[in-house]
Order: structure tokens, then sequence, then C-alpha cells
């Protein structure tokens, strides 16, 4: 498996290009990229930061982006401005097609979603969705969120079974632990539809190191998604307070291979 990194980490102190730059030095060949900001959805950003990944032998996977600025308005109770919001969702596909990502990887709905959408609502904007992510040769992977709906397991289901087209997931450890489950819980529902996957690790003390440095076991995982077929990156994805240098990354990097 190769093992990959996001952008994210290094979230709020370095903008998102020189990030791109500075992991491609370092031997990190690929990548989610977080874009931090609405100015970097745009097609002119986009065809930049495309060449500073080529530039730096960087390949990007997959996107991921301030899920808690637009996502939930995508099923806001006002038309109007879900309308709006889905614009925005366009251009940030837009931005991933030009990086060449295959994956975006979705936060979706709080957990108190406005009382005026009803579940088949929400179903009829995931597969509007699902849809405008493959006309650009990209899948939507909903990832598991503690602080969202998306960590129940239960609405999880629900979706899977309600949702037509093909509608991915990401995996991520650390919101596994945070929502208080297992990642297998979470695998159990993906199955096959398993399309990304978030690497971090924990402690008794803390729900979020980095990989190697705390008890989960890795090789158990990595066996968990192989069965499932699962044939994409690891994808280390920590805050910045995990971590003291790139020298630190490189080495958790080392460590999961």
């Amino acid at each position: 498996m190769d093992i990959g990194i996001s952008t994210a980490i290094f979230y709020p102190e370095m903008v998102t290009e020189d990030a791109v730059a500075l992991l491609g030095q370092h031997g990190f060949e690929t990548l989610e990229v977080f874009a931090n900001s609405f100015q970097e959805f745009t097609k002119d950003y986009g065809a930049r930061l495309k060449e500073v990944a080529h530039d730096h032998n960087t390949k990007v996977r997959s996107i991921h982006t301030v899920s808690s600025a637009f996502e939930p308005y995508l099923f806001d109770g006002y038309e109007r401005r879900r309308d709006d919001f889905f614009k925005i969702y366009k251009d940030f596909l837009d931005f991933g097609q030009i990086l060449g990502a295959q994956v975006y990887t979705f936060h979706g709905l709080i957990k108190k979603p406005h009382p005026s959408m009803r579940f088949q609502d929400v179903v009829y904007i995931y597969e509007k969705m699902v849809y405008e992510a493959g006309l650009r040769d990209m899948v939507l992977a909903q990832e598991n969120v503690s602080w969202c709906l998306s960590g129940d397991l239960q609405y999880l289901q629900r979706l899977k079974d309600a949702v037509k087209g093909p509608l991915k997931y990401t995996l991520d450890v650390k919101q596994a632990v945070k929502a208080g489950k297992s990642p297998e819980d979470y695998l159990a529902i993906y199955g096959e539809d398993l399309m990304n996957l978030h690497l971090n690790d924990h402690d008794d003390l803390a729900t979020c190191l980095l990989p190697g440095e705390g008890h989960f076991d890795f090789k158990t995982l990595k066996k968990q998604v192989q069965d499932l077929g699962y044939e994409g990156p690891g994808i280390i994805e920590v805050y910045r307070e995990n971590y003291d240098t790139v020298k630190d990354l490189k080495k958790s990097k080392e460590v999961l291979e």
C-alpha cells in the first residue's frame, strides 16, 4: 500500500501550494489536498497547484476542504441557499478535476440537520452530488466524522441502502475512535465501496497521534481493507499539534511502510 499524506497537517501555518512543494521535497508522492479557503477553489489556483505538484513529483489522489463552511448548507431548508452552495460544490469538483483527483472526501450533514429536510430529500441531494462527481471522473467518498451524522453507524447504513449510484466511503481511524467505535465497525458497512483511508494513531490518553506513536494495530487494518479489495493509498492525516517537524512525518511514513 502506498503511504501518502494530507496537506491539512500544516493548517494553519502554511499555504497549500507550499505544503505540496514541501511534502514533495521530502519524498511524499501521493497527496490528499485540503483546500483551506474558498480562494483555493478556483480553476486558476487549481492549474497553479497542478504545476507545483508536477514539479515536485507528487500526485493528488483526493481532495478535502473546509467542510463545515459549506457542506451543511447543501442540505439547508432554504432552496435558494442550497442552490448557491451546490454551485460551490461544483466549483470544488472542477478544482479537483484539474488536479487529477479521483476522490472527494466529504463530511456531509451535521448531527442536527434542518427539520424541514426529510431523509428522502437528503438522498436526492447525495445522488445529485454523486452524479456531478462522476461527470468529472471522481467519486464522492463519505467520511465517518464523529461530530457529523456520518459518525453514526445506523445513519451510514441507511444512506448506503438508499443512495443510488456509486457513493463511496472514506475511513478515518481517529474519527472512529472519537465516536467510540472501531474502524472495523465502519468497514463492515463500507465493504467494497471503501475508496479512501485516513491513517492516524491513538493511545489511552490521546485520540489522534502520528502513526507509530500509539497502540493501534495497523497490520490488522491493512489485512481488513485488503480483504475488501481496497487498492488505494493510506493517507496520513493528523493535526498540527501531533508532530514537531517534517522529519517526524517521514518517520511515520517509514513505520507504516
